[in-house]
């Protein structure tokens, strides 16, 4: 999540980035400009740091702030695909089958509605609502929560009027922006897409209101979960990310991302 950096010394630039926003492939980007690349991509999870932790390096001394953004409300879609309803081309059936942080989110949806414990039960408007009670119920405003469901920018980063990111990069335009900005610092970019959820078209239904374990049985993709109820209430959870990074709540009102989001480079 943004509220992480990857602080890259010898290009004095801070790489703040999110689960479910291209960090695979930004990690991939980074790994493949070092002398000797870490073997895993946790190497880049235990590295960064906390985003108030890299301000000093921002604010006293000059270092470039770089964000990888995603439209949220994609985002919100693709974390219940990836981590509720099929991972690695493995349909996820029972809690068994989900990874701990997201048997964690299961197990506060279980708590919230009384649903089966082993059963992945859990539709996508379920999923909204547990992630919006989770944040809702924060221990304090600057407290992260999982990335793979928290905002992408702090907002406490976001209402400071002192900062703004030097360079956001979407996800829709990841291989220009990034390949832009490497020209800019010495990072050699090479096209790439990773760790994508593999989507079929044809299902003209709704399925938002579909436990995660029936999804599969429907060729589905994104659009199979927005309505207007869905749309709003995504806005409303990562306000903050639509109000800093500009994009429309839905993604079908343009194809493209926000051509303008203010940054330092704009004065």
């Amino acid at each position: 999540m943004g509220w992480r950096g990857y602080i890259d010394h010898d290009r004095r630039t801070v790489f703040f980035w999110s689960q479910k926003a291209a960090c695979t492939t930004l990690f991939r980007v980074l790994a493949d400009n070092m002398e000797t690349p870490p073997a895993q991509k946790k190497f880049f999870h235990t590295a960064s740091v906390p985003y108030w932790k890299c301000r000093p390096l921002i604010d006293r001394q000059g270092y470039r702030s770089v964000i990888v953004v995603r439209h949220p409300t994609i985002r919100a879609v693709s974390a219940f695909f990836n981590k509720f309803v099929i991972y690695r081309g493995k349909p996820l059936q029972v809690r068994g089958d989900l990874e701990s942080f997201a048997q964690d989110l299961h197990d506060a949806y279980v708590a919230r509605t009384g649903a089966p414990a082993e059963a992945n039960t859990m539709s996508f408007e379920d999923y909204l609502d547990t992630v919006e009670e989770l944040l809702a119920r924060r221990p304090a405003s600057g407290h992260p929560v999982n990335g793979h469901w928290d905002t992408q920018a702090p907002e406490a980063l976001v209402r400071d009027r002192r900062f703004s990111y030097d360079h956001v990069i979407h996800v829709e335009r990841f291989d220009a922006e990034m390949q832009a900005l490497g020209r800019r610092i010495g990072l050699h970019v090479a096209p790439k897409s990773e760790n994508a959820t593999p989507l079929a078209t044809g299902h003209d239904g709704y399925l938002g209101d579909v436990p995660a374990a029936r999804v599969t049985e429907h060729p589905f993709g994104y659009e199979n979960f927005l309505a207007p109820r869905t749309i709003d209430q995504i806005a409303r959870i990562y306000a903050v990310d639509f109000r800093a990074f500009g994009y429309d709540p839905d993604p079908r009102t343009s194809a493209r991302p926000p051509a303008r989001v203010l940054t330092r480079q704009d004065g």
